[in-house]
């Protein structure tokens, strides 16, 4: 068995968070017109409040992180499991 995965995990050479993967046309297509929301609704907003804005998105990106990270503990804990099961020598 190699330890080619481990060893770049460890030595930080794979990093899944860096994934481009997500970065597909619908993805961009959400992401633009969120920006252009975004926009609108920032200059709708009285310059003295546009901070009020910011900060929810800010909240709001912090919260998503969590569950990402959420999400890849348990895929990470899933993939172990299944390799494990696929390991194992059955005594039947």
């Amino acid at each position: 068995m190699t330890d080619k995965t481990i060893r770049a995990l460890y030595l930080g050479k794979l990093r899944p968070e860096k994934s481009r993967g997500y970065k597909t046309v619908k993805y961009t297509e959400h992401l633009n017109e969120f920006e252009r929301l975004y926009n609108d609704i920032k200059s709708a907003l009285p310059k003295e409040s546009r901070w009020l804005l910011d900060t929810m998105i800010e909240e709001y990106n912090e919260s998503q992180g969590e569950i990402i990270i959420d999400a890849f503990v348990t895929g990470f804990k899933i993939g172990l499991s299944l390799a494990a099961e696929g390991l194992r020598v059955d005594d039947e």
